[in-house]
């Protein structure tokens, strides 16, 4: 297989982005251009966008300089992050936080989505500025990269990743759809329930997680053989089922510091800053000082616990902070609880605890698939991996 090594100039065209003033009403109200920012892809976990949370209008359009790009190019965002990636799933325009590129005929789409996810951090190491990185269009065209000769090796290379990637979709889109039957079925079972209701920490042990002293950083680990420390952002994004960290916590700083050792299948609730969250653990793990714990014996009553957490209305119980929407732990664990009435829980867990199990089977497969794909990723961008002998 042969590789050229280029810019990525020379296999695309890059695009940037604007912004019509948001002063101006006329600009996005009724739009129907889709307009995409780095927010809408924090947390994206696909390839393929279709719009963002905001839509223009062709007057907005013409009043600055974003421009339609067509389906297939490559949305990268350029600043505040730079490296979020994306396929365009039809003609869309950004705003000026993408430095995006469109492929030419002699690039395959989806291989420059990889070979972008690929040279991420180099990218991102090109960036300037002061108050926060951004790469700038004359940057993002001079990048080098090295990319098979042929597309049709190209192809051969994306195929092999994007199998992977439309497993881990397929997967995902299942569990979605689980998880809005569950809800619907919550709905109308317990919709107009209206059973005892008692205290949270009367029904459940509620227990708060902790932050060892950030200025003896030795607590803090990266590294995955230590005990996981999850915080709000890794609740985010982890779905139903939380099972790693993005930090972890020596057990020195554990035992010191006496950081509860949550146990597996316990519900999780964030009560500070971004109130709501909600995840049940895969695993023992610990958490930050924003996150409750609601441990029982009950593992059968998750199901609904999370369904019920999922549908309160937090709002009711007030803000202790007038900068940022927050409650403690004394309000979190004086919350009111509907207990269900055993007829209602057992019919509800008929269909609830087979579907949360089977979405934890595929969020396992996915963390398996993930590692697969990004451990095949640079092998197969590095020419490592000779794909040109392949019958793809």
């Amino acid at each position: 297989m042969k590789w050229k090594t280029c810019t990525i100039a020379d296999i695309g065209t890059v695009v940037g982005g604007a912004t019509p003033s948001t002063k101006k009403i006329e600009n996005y109200e009724n739009g129907n251009i889709a307009w995409v920012t780095p927010k809408d892809l924090a947390g994206f976990s696909g390839r393929f966008i279709s719009h963002g949370e905001r839509n223009i209008t062709e007057i907005g359009l013409k009043s600055c300089s974003t421009q339609i790009m067509p389906k297939h190019s490559v949305l990268f965002s350029s600043r505040a992050p730079i490296g979020y990636v994306a396929i365009a799933n039809n003609e869309l325009c950004t705003n000026q936080g993408f430095k995006s590129v469109v492929p030419n005929e002699n690039t395959d789409y989806m291989f420059l989505y990889y070979l972008l996810r690929y040279n991420k951090e180099k990218i991102e190491n090109m960036g300037s500025g002061t108050t926060f990185k951004e790469v700038s269009g004359n940057t993002m065209r001079g990048i080098e990269v090295t990319v098979p000769e042929s597309i049709e090796d190209q192809k051969k290379i994306a195929s092999i990743l994007s199998t992977i990637d439309d497993k881990i979709e397929r997967n995902e889109a299942i569990n979605k759809n689980l998880l809005e039957q569950v809800f619907a079925l919550y709905d109308t079972t317990f919709s107009d329930a209206a059973g005892p209701t008692c205290r949270a920490d009367e029904f459940f042990n509620i227990t708060i997680g902790k932050t060892p002293p950030r200025k003896e950083p030795e607590w803090f680990s990266k590294e995955i053989d230590n005990v996981k420390w999850v915080s709000i952002s890794d609740m985010g994004s982890c779905g139903l089922y939380i099972s790693d960290s993005s930090e972890y916590l020596v057990p020195e700083a554990v035992s010191k510091f006496n950081v509860v050792v949550v146990p597996d299948n316990t519900v999780l609730l964030s009560f500070k800053l971004t109130v709501g969250r909600i995840a049940i653990t895969d695993g023992t793990m610990t958490t930050n000082e924003a996150i409750a714990h609601f441990k029982t014996d009950k593992k059968e009553i998750n199901p609904y616990l999370y369904c019920y957490l999922k549908r309160f209305n937090f709002q009711t119980l007030g803000s202790t902070s007038s900068i940022a929407t927050a409650i403690n732990s004394k309000i979190v664990k004086a919350m009111p609880f509907v207990i269900p009435s055993d007829t209602d829980l057992a019919q509800f867990n008929e269909v609830a605890l087979p579907a949360f199990e089977m979405i934890k089977s595929n969020l396992r497969e996915n963390r398996s698939l993930v590692a697969t794909r990004d451990l095949l990723l640079p092998k197969l961008m590095s020419g490592e991996i000779d794909v040109s002998v392949l019958s793809i």
